[in-house]
C-alpha cells in the first residue's frame, strides 16, 4: 500500500541507514505514523510517497514498514522556488528559481526530466546554470532508489550497497552486479543475478559465470556437508550445470582465483569460507589458550565436589567426578554421551564449583539453537544463549558484531549440542575468542552431524589431540527413561527387539495403514494439551524422507487435512503442491539470521496477505515463531514448509514431549543407525513408532552412512605438529 506524508522527526537512525521516524500523513489532519525501514537522509522540505505495509509491533504498536520511498514532486510555485534554490542547485538563487518556474510552469521538474533542452527557453540561461540544474536533479538519489527497486533490489540491500560503495554505488553495480555478492554480506547469487538480468546482462557474461560457479560450489558442498569438492567432480558438475553456450572453464577458474572466492588445493576445490574456517580453527586450537585458566590441586577439586553434592542434593558417580576433575585439568575438554548420562548435571556442578573457586572469571554457556539453549538453561539453572546471540548477529549488516576487533570477554566457554555446530559458525566463535582460557565442548557423537558444512566434533575426536570423557551409564530414571534405554541399545548394537513399555510403543501395521494410524495416534497425543499452539509444539511426527506413500510430504498433507482443515474463516494460498493455510504449523528450512529464525525452527502461520492487497503485488505469509514474527514473500517461500511432519535431520537439536515416528521398508537406504538413533532421542517423554518392526531393526543395524569430506582433522594434526598447511 502507499501513504503520503511529511517528515516530522527521527527517533532512531543506524549507521546502516535503518531508520525509525515520525511522519505526518497528508490524508488526515494531524495524524502521525511511526515509519521504519531503510532509506536515505530525509529532506524536511519534501513530502514522500511511502510504499509498504502496516504491522503491529508487540512492544511499539502499529508501524508502517517501508519497502520503497520516493519524493513527491512539487507542483506549487512557492515550494518549487524553494527547492530549485536549495544547496544542491549551485548558483541558482531564489530570484532565478522564480524565473524558471514562471517560464516553465509548475510541472517544471517533469519537463526537465523529459527533455533537458527545455531549459534553453528560459531567459539568461547559461551553460553553467543549465549544468547546475541538471546536476542538482541528478544528485537527487530518489531516482536511483526507484530505478534499483524497480529492478528487484530491496531497500534494505540498497542501503547496504550505499554504505559500502557510497557515491560510486550506481557505477559499480551497473558495471558488475555480481561484485555485490563478494562485497556485501546478505546479498547472494540469486539476488544479484535477478538484478543483472533485469538490466541486460547475458547468461554467458564472464562476471555471471564466475559468480555462478562460486554459488554452485557452495551449494554442492552444502548439500552433502562437505568442505570441498574433488577437482574432477567440480569440473564435471559445472559442465552439466552452466546454462550458457559459450564459456571457458579456464577463464572462469582464473576469475575465481583472482577474486579469492574459491581455493584450489591439490586435487580439491574449496569455497573460500570453508577453507578459511578449517585453517583458522586448526591454527587457533593449536595455540590455545593464550592465557591459561588458574590451576588447583586434586584435593581442592574433590573437596569442592563434595560441597556441591551437598548443595544440590546429588551424589556424583566416579565417571562424573572424572569429568569435573578433567574440567579443571584441561584447557579444552570434550564431554560426550547419550541422553540420560548426566551431561547437564555435570555441567551444573562444573559451573557452580568454578564460580565458588574462581569468582573473578566470566563463564558463558551457549548452544546452536534457541530450543537447545533454553533447555540447557532449565537443566543447569544457568543462563544460556544461542551462538548467534552471543556473537551478536547484526541483522542490519549481515555480520557477527563480535570478532577479533571486538572480542567476547569470556574466560570459560561451554558449548552444548556441539555436534550441531558447523565449521563456519565455530570459526566465527573462535575469531571472537582471543580471551577464552578454557573451552568445554558437549555433544553426542552418535547423532547426525551439523546441518551446515563439516563434522567438527568428529574431526576433533578422531584427531586424538584433545581430552575426551565419554559417559556411558544411564542415570535418568524418570519419565522417558525407556526411550533412553532404547537409544543405548541402538548405540551399543544391542537392539534385537523393541519391548513396548510405559514410554515406548510400537504399533505394527502395513504401509497402507500408516497414515490413518498416525492420525489416530497424533489425535490422542494432542488431547494431552489444552491449546492448539501447545499441542503443535509438543507433539511432533518425524519421518526419514520426503517422497513416497508415507513420506514427509504425504503425511503433512494428511495431517493438515485432519487437524487444520479448510475453513471460511481461514485464508489459504497455494504454493506449488502445498496449500498454506492460516493456523498451519510451519517449519523453517534455512537459516535466516536477519529475521532471527534458523533451520529447524517451528512456528504457526498467523496471517496470509494476498497480492491484490499488497503494494508490490506479492503474496505474503506471516509466521509466529514463539514471539518472533517473520514475513515471507514469493522469493522466500522456498525457506518454509509444513511442520506437522518433519525430517529427523530438521529435528536435530530439539526435543519434544511426544514423538511419533513411522518406520517402513519403503524408507529403504534412509534407514540407518545414526538417523534412527537421532530420531529416537528427540523424544523426552513418549515415543510412538508405527509401521514395520523388521524395517526398524534392520535400520538400527545398518551402519552405512555417507562420511562427509573435510580436511579439518588433517589440518589439526599438521598445526599441532608445527607442519602448517
Amino acid at each position: 500500500m502507499q501513504i503520503t506524508g511529511r517528515f516530522i522527526k527521527t527517533i532512531f537512525r543506524g549507521s546502516n541507514s535503518y531508520t525509525v521516524a515520525i511522519f505526518e500523513l497528508d490524508s488526515r489532519d494531524d495524524e502521525v505514523v511511526t515509519v521504519t525501514g531503510y532509506f536515505p537522509e530525509i529532506d524536511k522540505e519534501h513530502e514522500y510517497n511511502l510504499f509498504g505495509n502496516y504491522s503491529e509491533h508487540p512492544k511499539y504498536g502499529m508501524q508502517f514498514n517501508v519497502e520503497q520511498i520516493e519524493k513527491v514532486l512539487f507542483h506549487d510555485s512557492a515550494n518549487l522556488i524553494r527547492y530549485l534554490s536549495g544547496a544542491q542547485f549551485k548558483g541558482i538563487g531564489p530570484k532565478y528559481a522564480e524565473v524558471l518556474v514562471s517560464v516553465l510552469g509548475e510541472d517544471i521538474l517533469e519537463k526537465i526530466k523529459e527533455n533537458p533542452d527545455v531549459l534553453n527557453t528560459v531567459p539568461k540561461m547559461t551553460i553553467k546554470r543549465k549544468l547546475a540544474i541538471l546536476a542538482g536533479i541528478e544528485s537527487d538519489m530518489d531516482q536511483n532508489y526507484f530505478y534499483l527497486t524497480s529492478n528487484h533490489l530491496s531497500m534494505k540491500n540498497i542501503m547496504r550497497l550505499e554504505n559500502i560503495y557510497g557515491n560510486d554505488m550506481m557505477r559499480i553495480i551497473k558495471e558488475n552486479p555480481y561484485k555485490m555478492i563478494i562485497d556485501v554480506d546478505g546479498i547472494g547469487f540469486q539476488t544479484a543475478d535477478k538484478f543483472a538480468q533485469s538490466i541486460g546482462f547475458s547468461l554467458d557474461h564472464p562476471y555471471r559465470l564466475e559468480a555462478l560457479a562460486n554459488y554452485l560450489l557452495l551449494e554442492w558442498c552444502s548439500q552433502r556437508g562437505d568442505s570441498y569438492l574433488e577437482y574432477d567432480e567440480f569440473v564435471n558438475k559445472l559442465n552439466d550445470s552452466i546454462d550458457a553456450e559459450n564459456y571457458s572453464l579456464e577463464d572462469i577458474f582464473e576469475g575465481l582465483r583472482a577474486n579469492n572466492t574459491v581455493v584450489f588445493e591439490e586435487d580439491r576445490v574449496y569455497p573460500i569460507t570453508q577453507y578459511t574456517a578449517e585453517k583458522y580453527i586448526a591454527q587457533y586450537l593449536s595455540l590455545f589458550p593464550q592465557e591459561q585458566f588458574a590451576r588447583i590441586n586434586k584435593e581442592e577439586i574433590e573437596q569442592g565436589i563434595s560441597e556441591i553434592e551437598k548443595e544440590i542434593g546429588i551424589e556424583y558417580q566416579d565417571k562424573q567426578k572424572e569429568a569435573i576433575e578433567a574440567f579443571f585439568e584441561e584447557d579444552l575438554l570434550i564431554l560426550t554421551g547419550g541422553p540420560g548420562t548426566g551431561k547437564t548435571t555435570i555441567v551444573r556442578g562444573m559451573v557452580k564449583l568454578c564460580r565458588k573457586l574462581f569468582p573473578q572469571y566470566a563463564i558463558t554457556l551457549c548452544a546452536p539453537t534457541g530450543r537447545a539453549s533454553k533447555r540447557l538453561s532449565e537443566l543447569t539453572d544457568c543462563e544460556a544463549r544461542t551462538v548467534h546471540s552471543l556473537l551478536k548477529w547484526d541483522k542490519e549488516t549481515g555480520r557477527f558484531a563480535k570478532d577479533e576487533g571486538d572480542p567476547l570477554w569470556i574466560d570459560l566457554l561451554i558449548i552444548d549440542e556441539f555436534s550441531m555446530l558447523d565449521q563456519w559458525v565455530f570459526y566465527n566463535l573462535l575469531k571472537a575468542g582471543k580471551q577464552f582460557k578454557k573451552i568445554i565442548l558437549i555433544g553426542d557423537q552418535d547423532q547426525l552431524p551439523s546441518v551446515g558444512i563439516g563434522k567438527v566434533l568428529k574431526d576433533m575426536i578422531d584427531s586424538q589431540l584433545f581430552r575426551i570423557v565419554s559417559l556411558e551409564k544411564i542415570y535418568r530414571q524418570q519419565e522417558g527413561s525407556d526411550i533412553i534405554s532404547l537409544a543405548f541399545d541402538i548405540k551399543n548394537n544391542n537392539c534385537e527387539d523393541i519391548h513396548a513399555d510405559r514410554d515406548v510403543r510400537f504399533f505394527e501395521c502395513q504401509p497402507t495403514q500408516v497414515k490413518d494410524l498416525t492420525l489416530q495416534v497424533v489425535e490422542k497425543a494432542l488431547n494431552k494439551y489444552n491449546t492448539i499452539y501447545d499441542s503443535f509444539m509438543n507433539v511432533q511426527v518425524l519421518a526419514p524422507q520426503y517422497r513416497g506413500l508415507n513420506g514427509i510430504d504425504a503425511l503433512n498433507i494428511a495431517l493438515q487435512k485432519e487437524f487444520n482443515p479448510p475453513s471460511h474463516s481461514k485464508r489459504e494460498l497455494v504454493v506449488g503442491f502445498r496449500t498454506f493455510r492460516e493456523g498451519d504449523k510451519i517449519l523453517q528450512l534455512k537459516n535466516q539470521p536477519d529475521d532471527d529464525v534458523f533451520n529447524g525452527d517451528i512456528g504457526i502461520l498467523i496471517e496470509i496477505v494476498f497480492a491484490k492487497e499488497d503494494v508490490n503485488h506479492q503474496n505474503r505469509l506471516i509466521v509466529d515463531f514463539e514471539g518472533i514474527i517473520v514475513e515471507y514473500t514469493s522469493e522466500t517461500f522456498v525457506n518454509i514448509t509444513h511442520a506437522y511432519c518433519i525430517s529427523v535431520h530438521k529435528a536435530q537439536g530439539s526435543e519434544y514431549p511426544i514423538v511419533v515416528m513411522p518406520v517402513l521398508n519403503e524408507y529403504n537406504i534412509m534407514l540407518q543407525k545414526r538417523l534412527l538413533y537421532t530420531g529416537v532421542t528427540r523424544a523426552n517423554k513418549h515415543l510412538i513408532l508405527i509401521g514395520q518392526k523388521e524395517a526398524f531393526l534392520r535400520g538400527v543395524n545398518n551402519t552405512n552412512h555417507y562420511e562427509r569430506k573435510t580436511t579439518l582433522q588433517k589440518r589439526l594434526l599438521a598445526y599441532f605438529d608445527g607442519d602448517m598447511i
